[in-house]
């Protein structure tokens, strides 16, 4: 066998990223609370909330937020929370633009927020809307 000799390459595919994950100590209600006005701020308008169904693996969070612009037919975009302060924000345009605007405006009112990483799709699911 030479001594640079040809190696298999094991195939492994690419972790598909569909959202950001964060951490905070302000607590559920609060990171609620801030994660709408953000939103709210980037919109322009506010955008229809609604609660969701965790399908996603455990452990599950406390609350799944959903939120879709009410002046376009656009996907909408959802915030999952766990006790422990751990967040996803997962938005249909994550590829594209996975900093959104709203990022800065939410730790502008949440001093505590640290992004954590990113989000892979198997990491995710939720039924509703």
């Amino acid at each position: 066998m030479p001594l640079f000799g040809n190696r298999r390459r094991q195939h492994r595919e690419t972790p598909t990223y569909i959202g950001r994950k964060f951490s905070s100590r302000a607590g559920v209600e609060e990171s609620i609370a801030n994660f709408r006005m953000a939103i709210s701020q980037q919109l322009g308008s506010e955008p229809e909330f609604f609660t969701a169904e965790w399908t996603g693996p455990d452990p599950a969070p406390v609350t799944v937020i959903g939120a879709a612009p009410t002046t376009r037919r656009e996907a909408a975009s959802y915030l999952t929370l766990w006790a422990d302060g751990g967040m996803y924000f997962v938005a249909p345009d994550y590829a594209v633009r996975p900093t959104p605007p709203l990022v800065g405006m939410w730790k502008m009112r949440d001093t505590s927020l640290t992004s954590t990483g990113s989000v892979e799709a198997g990491e995710f699911g939720v039924r509703g809307r």
